[in-house]
């Protein structure tokens, strides 16, 4: 059975994104807007999880470089794969990346009803830093999240260890009749 893995997104990809976004947003982004990230955006990296011997979108995340930080722009899990850790695990992933990239702090948006991604957010370091009112389409405000000196071996090591761990546990994990 399947191991999962983290892979950058590519095009072909995109139906099964779209389908995530559909499920996990109320205001979800278009083909367009992913190809456009994907073709033209040098700036940013998207990355799906899949199982190592399929296609499959199980969850999908994406992050944009500004100098010396990072913004995270997307992540979901589809709705039957959450809980396991694999939101978390992809998470981490994006933050490795960027902090490999050079990056100090990273930062984020996350609607306040959100609550599954806040406490994710909270377990992993971010700390509240703001809000912008009537954010997303619907009007919800949006809480600006960061999370501060990814640089700082100190604060990297257990964030690291977590990811380490949490690859292992993804390496085992087996995907039988669409469902881990």
């Amino acid at each position: 059975m399947p191991s999962l893995l983290i892979r950058p997104m590519t095009a072909d990809d995109l139906d099964g994104v779209l389908l995530l976004e559909q499920t996990s947003f109320s205001d979800p982004w278009n083909r367009a807007l992913y190809e456009h990230e994907l073709n033209d955006n040098k700036l940013s990296r998207y990355r799906v999880v899949v199982p190592a011997d399929s296609d499959e979108v199980v969850a999908q995340g994406g992050w944009m470089l500004f100098g010396d930080e990072a913004h995270i722009l997307t992540i979901a899990v589809r709705p039957e794969h959450r809980g396991q850790g694999i939101g978390r695990w992809l998470l981490l992933y994006l933050i490795d990346e960027a902090r490999q990239a050079g990056c100090v702090n990273i930062v984020l948006e996350v609607r306040p009803s959100n609550e599954a991604a806040l406490r994710l957010y909270e377990k992993t370091g971010f700390a509240l830093i703001g809000r912008r009112k009537r954010y997303y389409p619907d009007k919800e405000d949006a809480l600006v999240l960061l999370l501060e000196g990814i640089d700082d071996e100190l604060l990297w090591e257990p964030l690291e260890r977590e990811l380490e761990r949490l690859a292992g546990e993804m390496v085992g994990k087996e995907i039988v009749n669409g469902e881990l």
